[in-house]
């Protein structure tokens, strides 16, 4: 991922220095339960660990990186290079491991740890949208379907409705974590030639994993498809956010706006929504990313590489677009400006037109035909928009709806405290 969309600390996680680090940690833990039962020497299994403890990671990545050049494999590299840094022990390091049960356990750790992060970034989102869903939810505002104006709805439910999706990507993530947390150490096509599966149980415990039940030369790409797609749908709540939001920014509606928006190197009066523009084009990367790790899950037979290039990729990226996204969001709903008055002038804009269904469903109750109200209905509110008179004017006026409906009635019916009476019950579901 580029640096303009890394942010700490998930930068920092994905760094070169951190998988190095990781690896060497999950040799050091091969080493020390080997030495424990008895499959290498415990005095240099003892080596093997303290040394690790030592070693220079800068130092070791360059020298890794000088034998890579020469061989073209990047963990025989690794290997080579801590072989030569431990000495007589080193020929000890890697011992009955194949690349990928160092590789995939170290990526379940980072993935692991990198869905912490994405949680806790998600957490502060959700605090900040059910903050600003409380703070608005008596705040009226027309719906819209299709584009056009409905009925009235609150801005607090919009918001609303956004934390519960929100809560549903945290469910999400977490049982992404929990399918990924889990290792690997059993050779080189998961059969223990030269392991135990007690090896792998004692590595697994020290890390912070569950061994994987059967595994052959890697751990199963279902496993990181669900994180990935767990990401791409979070992608896609947030992306709902900021198009909603980009809608409402436009000049013509003018109901939402970006507390910090971008201007133009044009034309001065611009000010853009750019952030959830942003957010709404790296959600498209988070799509194609998880249809990749989707794409990754078929090899030949126990193993071969044509995954192997795709996840370099499409993993750090995927977290890192994620973890700029959440954040983004949170600044966006922190300082999103409301501008209420707005609100109510485009909630009157089809001069009470979106009361229609209200006045038509009154008319039936009261022993007109559907078919009936719905067309009588339809004039006055047709008549409305033209300018004839507000709706609740002209059914007010019109002999027939006197004729089925007191007038108190329509005055109650079309006004928006009608159609919110039962937000506070809607909120009441959400507690937290």
């Amino acid at each position: 991922m580029i640096e303009r969309y890394s942010l700490p600390p998930m930068r920092e996680l994905w760094a070169e220095e951190a998988r190095f680090r990781r690896w060497i940690e999950v040799e050091g833990a091969v080493a020390r339960a080997q030495g424990e039962l008895g499959l290498i020497p415990e005095e240099a299994a003892q080596a093997i660990v303290e040394g690790l403890k030592q070693v220079d990671i800068p130092r070791l990545i360059s020298w890794a990186k000088e034998i890579e050049a020469e061989i073209g494999h990047d963990v025989l590299s690794f290997v080579r290079a801590l072989e030569e840094v431990l000495g007589d022990a080193g020929r000890y390091v890697h011992f009955g491991l194949t690349s990928y049960d160092v590789v995939d356990t170290a990526r379940s750790m980072a993935m692991r740890d990198a869905l912490d992060l994405l949680i806790s970034a998600l957490d502060e989102l959700r605090g900040v949208v059910l903050r600003r869903a409380r703070e608005h939810k008596l705040s009226p505002m027309v719906g819209r379907t299709h584009g056009v104006h409905a009925e009235p709805i609150t801005l607090g439910l919009k918001f609303l409705l956004w934390y519960a999706e929100l809560s549903r990507n945290r469910e999400r993530l977490l049982s992404a974590k929990e399918t990924i947390s889990v290792g690997k150490i059993s050779g080189s096509v998961g059969t223990y030639a030269h392991l135990t599966p007690e090896v792998e149980r004692r590595v697994c415990a020290e890390l912070g994993l569950r061994p994987a039940p059967v595994s052959n030369q890697a751990l199963q790409r279902d496993r990181h498809a669900q994180v990935l797609t767990a990401l791409a749908i979070l992608g896609g709540t947030l992306e709902k956010m900021a198009t909603e939001v980009r809608n409402l920014h436009r000049t013509e509606i003018g109901e939402l706006r970006e507390g910090r928006p971008h201007g133009s190197s044009s034309m001065p009066h611009k000010r853009n929504p750019s952030t959830c523009e942003t957010v709404s084009g790296l959600a498209r990367l988070l799509r194609t990313n998880a249809l990749a790790a989707l794409e990754n899950m078929a090899v030949w037979h126990e193993q071969d590489l044509s995954r192997s290039s795709v996840e370099r990729v499409v993993i750090p990226d995927s977290f890192l677009a994620c973890h700029f996204m959440l954040r983004r969001m949170t600044e966006v709903m922190e300082n999103l400006v409301v501008d209420e008055g707005r609100m109510q002038k485009n909630l009157e804009l089809t001069r009470g037109a979106v009361y229609s269904q209200a006045l038509m469903l009154a008319l039936v109750a009261r022993g007109m035909s559907r078919r009936e109200a719905h067309e009588l209905v339809g004039r006055l509110a047709m008549a409305a928009q033209r300018g004839e008179g507000t709706l609740r004017e002209l059914a007010l006026g019109d002999p027939e709806c006197s004729r089925f409906l007191p007038r108190e009635e329509i005055l109650r019916i079309t006004e928006p405290g009608y159609f919110l009476r039962w937000v506070e019950e809607i909120f009441a579901r959400f507690s937290e």
